[in-house]
């Protein structure tokens, strides 16, 4: 015996339901899905930025976040390992140390470190005889007032004789520089220079030799008048 079937019911009962369960469904599914949105963006909001604080910029700075960090470089070979090692401090201070002005400059070669100059008597402490050497009355005093006039002690005496042809200006040792500065005053130079005798009083009169027994410089006047 066949059982009867069932068939929908011919008011439109079973469509409204299947309908109705649909979008019931249709709901659930968007629900879930938003909730399933919010609780991602919860878990990147809250998770993921503080493996980023705790594994990022507190390892590398604490020096245990690698070589490559921003404090890791800097202190190694960054900016202020290469100021240190080889910047002003380093290059400069030693350049100029050692080539310098100091070390090559004014106290290596300059003028503390070179030849001294030639230290020359002042004139006043300068001793010198004007003979007349060619028996021209009043010849030695003016060229011996031409002496005094810039400081030396001149004293005018007459030569061992008056044929003297050439004039000259002897020294003692010692007085080489000085004649040279009478020679100039006198109008001559270098060339009128001589060391003087082993006895320079031979040079002047008899009658004059102990008052100029201890003179630096003699001068004879001659007939070249090359001295006046």
């Amino acid at each position: 015996m066949t059982s009867p079937g069932r068939y929908a019911s011919s008011d439109g009962s079973f469509a409204r339901s299947a309908g109705g369960a649909a979008a019931r469904g249709g709901i659930l599914i968007a629900i879930a899905i938003v909730i399933g949105v919010l609780l991602l963006w919860q878990g990147f909001d809250g998770g993921e930025p503080t493996a980023a604080v705790g594994d990022g910029d507190d390892a590398g700075a604490d020096g245990n976040g690698g070589t490559s960090g921003d404090d890791g470089s800097d202190d190694g070979s960054g900016d202020d390992g290469s100021d240190d090692g080889s910047g002003d401090d380093g290059s400069d201070d030693g350049s100029d140390d050692g080539t310098g002005d100091d070390g090559t400059g004014d106290d290596g070669t300059g003028d503390d470190g070179g030849t001294p100059g030639v230290v020359v008597d002042p004139p006043e402490s300068v001793k010198v005889a004007v003979a007349n050497g060619r028996g021209e009355p009043g010849l030695g005093s003016s060229r011996a007032e031409a002496l005094t006039t810039v400081g030396y002690v001149a004293v005018p005496v007459n030569a061992a004789s008056f044929d003297n042809e050439l004039s000259r200006v002897y020294y003692t040792a010692g007085y080489e520089d000085e004649a040279k500065q009478v020679a100039d005053v006198l109008g001559g130079g270098a060339s009128v220079l001589d060391a003087a005798p082993a006895d320079p009083l031979a040079l002047v009169a008899e009658s004059s030799r102990e008052q100029v027994a201890d003179f630096h410089i003699f001068v004879v006047l001659g007939s070249d008048q090359v001295l006046g």
